[in-house]
C-alpha cells in the first residue's frame, strides 16, 4: 500500500512539473488536461471569473477549453453562467467540489430558492446529455483577490467521489492557474507600511480622516499624506477605491485594528 502511495505522489509530482515546464499558456493547458485525464475526466474548461486588472484583463468565461462547441454555444445562447450551479459556486467560494454537491449547496441560498433551483438542475441534465455527465469545479483566488475557475467533467459518471483526487487535481488547477497566468506582465503588489495599512483599515470600517487622525495620534495633514502615497502605490485616485482594492487583494483585513483599550 505504501509502495502505491508513492508512486501516486511521484506521478502527480512529475504532472505538477510538466505544467510548471509548459513553454505556453496552450501547452499549459493540454499539460494540465492530460494530467486530469489520469483521473477520468476528459474535459476541462478555464475561465477567468472575475475582471483581472493585475494582468489587464476582464472577466472571460472559458479562456480556454476542450468543452464540446456545441455545447458551448447553447451556454452562451441562454446565459446559462446565471443558473449554472458550478459557475456560481466557483464565485461563491474558494476551493474544489464535486458537481453533484453544487446545486444541493446553492439551496442553501435565498436567491437560488424555488424556480431558479429547478433550473439550473435541468441545465445540469442538458449538461449530461451533451457528455458532460458531472464533474469538479475548482476555484482559485490569486493574491489581488481575482477568482479564476475550472471545470472539469467526464462524460460517465460513475458516482465515485474519491476526496484525494478531489485534493490533486485542487493541487494541480493551482499550479496551472499560476503557470497560465504567469504569461502576463502582471502588476506588483502594492508595498504598503504598516501606517498605511492601519488608515486603509480604519477606512474599511466607515472613520472619516479626521477620525483617524485621532484614533492613531496624528494629523490630518499627516492622514493626508498617506493617503496620498496610497493613491499613488495602488494607482487609484479616492479614498473609495483603494480601500476596497485593499479588501478585494487581502492588502488589509477590516476590523483587524481596534482603538486603544478597546
Amino acid at each position: 500500500m505504501l509502495t502505491g502511495l508513492i508512486g501516486l505522489m511521484s506521478k502527480l509530482q512529475t504532472a505538477i512539473e510538466a505544467i510548471q515546464n509548459a513553454q505556453t499558456q496552450e501547452q499549459a493547458f493540454t499539460t494540465f488536461c492530460d494530467a486530469v485525464a489520469a483521473y477520468g475526466y476528459d474535459r476541462a474548461g478555464f475561465s477567468l471569473m472575475t475582471d483581472h486588472p493585475s494582468i489587464g484583463q476582464e472577466a472571460f468565461h472559458w479562456l480556454s477549453s476542450n468543452y464540446p462547441e456545441d455545447w458551448m454555444a447553447h451556454y452562451a445562447r441562454h446565459d446559462y453562467q446565471e443558473i449554472d450551479p458550478v459557475f456560481q459556486l466557483i464565485l461563491a467560494r474558494p476551493g474544489a467540489f464535486f458537481w453533484s454537491d453544487a446545486v444541493a449547496e446553492l439551496g442553501r441560498t435565498p436567491r437560488f430558492f424555488a424556480r431558479p433551483l429547478d433550473d439550473s438542475r435541468n441545465m445540469m441534465l442538458e449538461a449530461a446529455d451533451a457528455g458532460l455527465a458531472d464533474g469538479i469545479g475548482i476555484s482559485v483566488v490569486n493574491a489581488w483577490g481575482e477568482v479564476t475557475g475550472l471545470g472539469i467533467s467526464r462524460s460517465v459518471a460513475d458516482g465515485e467521489r474519491d476526496i484525494r483526487s478531489l485534493a490533486d487535481i485542487y493541487l494541480l488547477s493551482s499550479t496551472f492557474q499560476e503557470k497560465y497566468l504567469g504569461f502576463h506582465d502582471t502588476r506588483e503588489i502594492p508595498n504598503l507600511t504598516q501606517r498605511e495599512k492601519e488608515i486603509l483599515n480604519w477606512s474599511a470600517s466607515g472613520k472619516t480622516d479626521w477620525e483617524i487622525a485621532e484614533i492613531t495620534g496624528i494629523s490630518r495633514a499627516t492622514v493626508r499624506f498617506h493617503w496620498n502615497n496610497i493613491f499613488r502605490k495602488m494607482m487609484v485616485n479616492n479614498k473609495m477605491s483603494a480601500t476596497i482594492k485593499a479588501v478585494m487583494r487581502k492588502l488589509i483585513i477590516p476590523g483587524s485594528v481596534r482603538p486603544n483599550g478597546q
